[in-house]
């Protein structure tokens, strides 16, 4: 697909730093993916590759059952050590440097979901569609060092990119956006987000047997298993979970805890749990491809999230849809998704004790999987579709409609 303007003249591009198929593992990838699963044929896809496709140059990718234009911008390597260079920085570097080639499409509205990617395309003259898919700053915390002092001037231009955006959503709950409309200073007025919540795809993900999961895995047929999805790092609150572990296996209560993930403070989680004389029941299982996840899910009995912040999580709602409890921290989302005693606990405090208590409990909630089923079904990605181009005529055409409409009120 060497001269793509007359094919791709009408299309949408969807840009994000991910390969559309499985990496990098998580929220971002997932939405994305659900994305192209809806408006195939209507998307053009900017993002990066982790084989051997051309750099630069649009060709066409067999994707999620459709034939999509793809340009790779850079290439991934996929593994957990931190990267000399920030990706998030490289990535807007790469847009920058194929602003040609990418406006080649003729393609003249984008759907963005990372603010590195909105600050590169601010000024090419796009009708954007841009995603929050987390309202906190992301330098604040940055594992780079260097970067956090950059947090104030990166804020400030992250929100001046996203009121320029024809249509602006935040994957998190009202609270949350809230707190991002008063951060913004005025620039962005709180009418103006919508709430957009995270979907699942329940033809996916779904209650399955226990048993025939962990025989496929290879993991303990007899153990209490605890489950955390997701990246192993800071944010994620690996230490909490692995803390409440110590005090759930102090009872001398049977268990096994199970992280599905990767990321770089692996070696330090490692590290923590021979030191706590738990390396035989902390289990890593790296990072796992989208189709594998329902089986680990399956296995569990219980998933676990010690986050110290989210926006609504993808791996929440998969838990949910695969019918199992769960216990978290108090993230954006946990109050929507988990009923207290009844599919579940949220945890107000970062109190391993507390946390441990409801592991426990959790484990025998009778209706835990009905109601946890129940609330996934309202998140159901087959609702997206017709959302996304109720919201925004680029995907459907007409006129343009009012902002200030929260997704999941319409």
């Amino acid at each position: 697909m060497h001269s793509p303007r007359g094919l791709l003249a009408g299309n949408v591009l969807l840009i994000e730093n991910c390969d559309f198929q499985a990496f990098p593992p998580g929220g971002q990838l997932t939405f994305s993916r659900q994305l192209l699963r809806f408006f195939g044929p209507r998307l053009a896809l900017v993002g990066a590759t982790c084989v051997d496709d051309p750099v630069g140059r649009w060709i066409e990718k067999r994707l999620q059952g459709h034939s999509a234009a793809f340009l790779a911008v850079g290439r991934l390597k996929p593994g957990s050590a931190r990267p000399l260079l920030p990706r998030r920085l490289r990535f807007y570097l790469q847009l920058r440097r194929y602003r040609r080639a990418i406006l080649a499409s003729g393609a003249r509205h984008a759907i963005i979901l990372a603010p590195e990617a909105l600050l590169a395309v601010r000024d090419w003259g796009l009708e954007i569609c841009y995603h929050f898919s987390g309202v906190e700053n992301p330098l604040l915390r940055s594992r780079y060092r260097w970067a956090r002092p950059l947090a104030r001037w990166f804020d400030g231009a992250h929100m001046r990119s996203a009121s320029q955006a024809r249509l602006v959503m935040a994957h998190a709950d009202a609270a949350a956006i809230d707190a991002l409309a008063a951060r913004s200073c005025g620039r962005l007025p709180r009418e103006r987000i919508l709430v957009c919540p995270t979907c699942v795809d329940m033809l996916v993900f779904q209650p399955r047997a226990k048993l025939p999961a962990r025989q496929t895995l290879g993991l303990p047929e007899d153990l209490p298993l605890f489950l955390s999805a997701g990246r192993i790092n800071a944010a994620k609150g690996w230490s909490l979970l692995l803390e409440a572990f110590r005090h759930y296996r102090r009872d001398g209560a049977p268990g096994l805890l199970c992280f599905v993930g990767d990321g770089e403070d692996r070696p330090r989680l490692e590290r923590a749990a021979r030191a706590l004389g738990l390396e035989v029941d902390v289990r890593i299982a790296g990072f796992q491809k989208p189709e594998t996840m329902p089986l680990y899910y399956s296995a569990a009995d219980v998933v676990v999230f010690g986050s110290h912040r989210e926006g609504w999580s993808n791996a929440m709602l998969e838990a949910l849809a695969c019918g199992k409890p769960i216990v978290s921290t108090a993230v954006s989302g946990a109050a929507d998704l988990i009923q207290d005693g009844r599919n579940g606990f949220v945890i107000a405090a970062r109190d391993p004790r507390a946390f441990a208590r409801a592991m426990h409990s959790a484990r025998a909630l009778p209706a835990a999987e009905a109601v946890s089923v129940d609330i996934a079904r309202r998140y159901s990605v087959e609702s997206i579709g017709a959302l996304m181009r109720d919201l925004w005529p680029a995907l459907r055409g007409g006129e343009p409609v009012p902002q200030g409409e929260a997704i999941h009120e319409r």
